[in-house]
């Protein structure tokens, strides 16, 4: 393959050039700007003067930029264990399911990642109504007294926001670990059966490990979307109550849409950008061991 590339850079280096050029349009250059306008007071349409660091000594002094990456960090890990764990479970059930029906599962179970965000969280407020909601009106039905404002609690709001975007996209990276899992050479688990290997035992010593760089990048995928998530937390709470389920992006849609200071949302999505790559730096540092393929 190597050898293929050395031979012909100039035609790859013509395929790819669109690919980059749009990536440098969509990613690079908005990005150099918001750095560039970090430093500036900017209301969107003319810069007032330069002020340094003064964005970023504001934004690290607010106490909902503290609250925001608490949130942010909570809602990456409760993403990650729910989509990727559940993803990896229904993955390899999916896989070893010999049912008539199997795959009219495995579409209905991927149709939410189809939807929109509006239409996910029109659907899990109303789930989560006080008054009138899918889970209370459960609970009613079972005789229960247990009655909760999922959305309006300040510590039930943001694990329900969670689970409506885990359940949207958890089908998303169950499909990317199946896809992995069917691809686990058979003569291994043939030959562990012989042995006498159970199928947990099979999952444990065999399919997990040889799928293992796949859910890496599947853990990896969810840890970074929990610092960049909006739609969700913005059209089911808007933040509230209160700042309790701020997170980085609605604290920098607040800052540039609302209060109009550019400059200090351009710093929050410089630091949003910080602390995305950092952890995928220490992510990657961290499972280093299970990049080998087998």
């Amino acid at each position: 393959m190597n050898l293929i590339i050395s031979r012909n850079k100039k035609w790859c280096a013509l395929f790819m050039a669109p690919a980059l050029i749009l990536f440098a349009v969509i990613v690079v250059i908005p990005m150099v700007q918001s750095f560039i306008y970090s430093f500036y007071n900017w209301n969107g349409i003319t810069t007032d003067a330069f002020v340094g660091l003064k964005n970023y000594v504001k934004l690290f002094k607010s106490p909902e930029l503290s609250m925001s990456i608490y949130n942010s960090i909570l809602y990456s890990l409760i993403l990650t264990l729910y989509q990727v764990g559940l993803g990896t479970v229904f993955a390899f059930i999916f896989v070893n399911m010999k049912l008539k029906g199997s795959k009219l599962c495995r579409n209905v179970y991927f149709f939410p990642v189809l939807l929109s965000a509006s239409i996910v969280a029109q659907l899990w407020i109303w789930i989560y109504h006080g008054d009138f909601g899918l889970i209370n009106k459960l609970a009613q039905a079972m005789g229960l007294s247990w009655s909760q404002n999922w959305l309006n609690n300040k510590t039930q709001a943001l694990i329900a926001v969670v689970i409506a975007e885990a359940w949207k996209g958890m089908a998303y990276h169950m499909l990317l670990i199946y896809s992995a899992m069917k691809n686990v050479n058979t003569e291994y688990l043939e030959a562990s059966r012989i042995d006498g290997a159970s199928s947990v035992r099979q999952f444990f010593s065999i399919v997990l490990p040889l799928t293992a760089p796949t859910i890496k990048v599947s853990c990896l995928m969810c840890l970074t979307f929990g610092f960049r998530a909006f739609e969700m937390t913005y059209l089911m709470t808007g933040g509230g109550p209160g700042i309790l389920t701020y997170n980085l992006t609605i604290l920098m849609y607040n800052s540039m849409f609302k209060l109009h200071d550019y400059g200090y949302g351009s710093a929050t999505a410089i630091v949003i950008f910080g602390i995305c790559m950092l952890v995928m730096l220490v992510f990657n540092r961290l499972t280093r061991r299970f990049d080998d393929i087998y």
